[in-house]
């Protein structure tokens, strides 16, 4: 009893030292995993700020090639018109060229005629300075179509420069999203993992109660036990102290039965001597018995006038009730043994059960183990 409560103790034990390392692991996890959570949530932050950045370094991007394309076609525009102009200049000083030279292939005499009514060189002076202003303005407008070629070749590298950046720029922007997607589903699937911790830690906080619980009516149980077990322990103790008294009173006994088993002997030789017929004087063993065992000569009358029984039977010679034992006349003669239960009879009915405890060689003592009825001398055994 006392080692199955201790492993039952030691059971509840190592019990409540694993849910309580299961307890703490899933604390200590859920902790890490709200870090986790914590981070995730601030790089999310910083993510989004960046892409706000961007979104909006990315407008400024925009306005700005909306604006450059604006002044490409602004270029582009002037330089179709400054060709315009180029191209009715250069018209213009063709056609001045032709009339230069078909004046200048004319005879002398025409030009003469043509030159006679102009007193002056006042015509050619504003003809050459057509020309040379007209001259001017087309190398200003080459120039100024140089320029504006320069210009536009520079507008379209910027342009193409600010296409690769916006085009970086919506990589960034993507690879900004699949991370914040990514970061969501992590973030998302954290959240379930903490409710899965939460959940499982409610569980093990009902178990831990439970087992608490059946811990505390254990104790109380064991309390009991302890309680009982001791308590047992006195009754044992008792009950030893009451065999030593048994055992005490049992050889008492023993030495009583000794002695009234020597005196029944000689009551036996006495009745024989009287059922023979002679007289109690001639019996040179005769022994005169105290008065607890010897009975009034009217029983032993009695005894000599009831009918003799088989060999297999026999009679009760004496009954002491202050020891509960009788003394018959069977004994290793007849075949009994000591254990031995007979059966006592009165007028062929049974009324009580009897167990050898001592066996001399023609009686008996007998322990009266059950009777309907009070046995009594003369009464028949089997």
């Amino acid at each position: 009893m006392e080692q199955k409560t201790k492993f039952i103790v030691i059971g509840l034990i190592g019990f409540s030292v694993i849910c309580l390392f299961l307890f703490v692991s899933a604390l200590s996890s859920k902790q890490v995993l709200i870090r986790e959570r914590n981070d995730l949530k601030t790089e999310n932050t910083s993510l989004n700020a960046k892409i706000g950045k961007l979104e909006v370094s990315m407008r400024d991007y925009d306005k700005k090639i909306a604006s450059l394309n604006q002044d490409l076609q602004q270029a582009t525009q002037e330089k179709s018109d400054l060709q315009a102009k180029n191209a009715e200049i250069t018209k213009s000083r063709d056609d001045l060229a032709a009339r230069l030279k078909k004046t200048q292939d004319q005879p002398q005499v025409a030009r003469q005629e043509v030159a006679a009514p102009v007193t002056n060189d006042a015509y050619w002076a504003g003809i050459i300075k057509t020309k040379a202003d007209l001259e001017l303005q087309a190398n200003n407008l080459r120039t100024e179509l140089k320029n504006i070629q320069i210009a536009n070749e520079s507008l379209s590298r910027e342009k193409i420069a600010l296409e690769l950046e916006v085009k970086n720029l919506n990589h960034e922007r993507d690879d900004l999203k699949r991370q914040l997607d990514y970061n969501k589903q992590m973030t998302d699937s954290i959240s379930q993992e903490l409710v899965r911790e939460r959940n499982d830690k409610s569980k093990i906080q009902d178990s831990f109660k439970t087992l608490k619980n059946e811990n505390t009516i254990l104790t109380r149980q064991i309390r009991t036990l302890n309680a009982n077990r001791t308590e047992l322990e006195k009754k044992v103790q008792q009950v030893q102290e009451d065999k030593s008294g048994v055992e005490r009173r049992v050889n008492e006994m023993e030495s009583i039965l000794t002695d009234r088993m020597g005196q029944i002997d000689t009551l036996k030789q006495q009745i024989d001597t009287v059922r023979s017929g002679k007289p109690l004087e001639e019996t040179k063993d005769s022994v005169e018995l105290p008065a607890i065992i010897v009975k009034p000569s009217s029983q032993q009358m009695e005894l000599q006038s009831l009918p003799q029984p088989d060999h297999k039977a026999g009679r009760i010679l004496a009954v002491n009730r202050d020891n509960n034992f009788v003394i018959v006349d069977l004994g290793q003669a007849s075949g009994v043994k000591t254990g031995d239960v007979l059966k006592v009879y009165r007028d062929d009915k049974n009324i009580g059960y009897l167990e050898v405890i001592q066996v001399r060689q023609d009686i008996s003592a007998c322990d009266i183990k059950k009777e309907s009825a009070g046995l009594k001398i003369g009464d028949i055994i089997r």
